[in-house]
Parts: C-alpha cells; sequence; structure tokens
C-alpha cells in the first residue's frame, strides 16, 4: 500500500492534488501525452510508485484512477 510504503510522499501528493494539481513539477508532476489520456496527469510519489488523475478545475475536483506500484503500461482514465 503506498501510504505504508511512503507516508510522506503520499501526504505530500495528497496535498499537492489537493491544492495545486495542475502545477507541473519537472520529473515529478506531469500531463501524460496522446489522445487516450487526454487530461490525464501522473503523479511520481516515490521511484516505484505513482498515481494517476484526471484533475477538473471547474469542479474543483480529482479524480484519481490508479494510485500504487509503477505499472508496466500506462493505465487509462
Amino acid at each position: 500500500m503506498l501510504l505504508l510504503r511512503a507516508p510522506e510522499n503520499a501526504r505530500r501528493c495528497y496535498e499537492d492534488l489537493c491544492t495545486a494539481p495542475m502545477i507541473r513539477k519537472p520529473k515529478r508532476v506531469f500531463p501524460l501525452k496522446g489522445k487516450r489520456y487526454k487530461g490525464a496527469w501522473e503523479y511520481e510519489v516515490t521511484k516505484g510508485d505513482r498515481v494517476f488523475y484526471v484533475p477538473d478545475a471547474q469542479e474543483r475536483k480529482v479524480v484519481v484512477y490508479y494510485a500504487g506500484e509503477h505499472p508496466k503500461n500506462t493505465p487509462v482514465p
């Protein structure tokens, strides 16, 4: 479980997603490329853990569709 493996990083990720989900951080937080991933973002929590999410600025919410070990293939929202 992500929270147990990296509690401090998971807390930082949660805070960032609550306050500034669309602020890029080089090699850490960035939008995904390609039609399949339109609107989706990736957050590197640790070297081996990722959170994939879709932010909605108008509704001020974030939908997390994957959180865990870095998958072999990028999940599609």
